[in-house]
């Protein structure tokens, strides 16, 4: 579909029985912080719209990106586990500098 498309929910399909040679994703949040989120408009429609750019997705997510050049998409469904992973590694950061804190004001 080119074009705009609505639905009440998407689901993707992600049972461990469908799946193997699963490995824990890791420096996530550095991964993350190398994406650029942009705004933009449609050469087409002039269209104001936000997003990413395909070839520097490609770069760092390979696997989030598909197409030729001229038509690269990214399968922004796919940046999720990323994220998760990056707050994850934020919060671990955030927890750790609470401490010293706490440890300094205890002095």
């Amino acid at each position: 579909v080119n074009g705009t498309v609505g639905a009440t929910a998407y689901y993707y399909i992600s049972d461990t029985a469908l799946k193997e040679n699963i490995v824990a994703l890791e420096n996530s949040l550095e991964k993350i912080l190398q994406l650029q989120g942009v705004s933009f408009n449609w050469r087409d429609s002039k269209e104001k719209s936000i997003g990413l750019i395909a070839q520097e997705v490609e770069r760092i997510f390979p696997e989030a990106v598909y197409g030729e050049t001229g038509q690269k998409s990214v399968d922004y469904g796919k940046l999720i586990a990323p994220l998760i992973e990056a707050i994850k590694e934020q919060q671990k950061e955030i927890e750790k500098l609470k401490a010293e804190v706490e440890l300094l004001k205890a002095r």
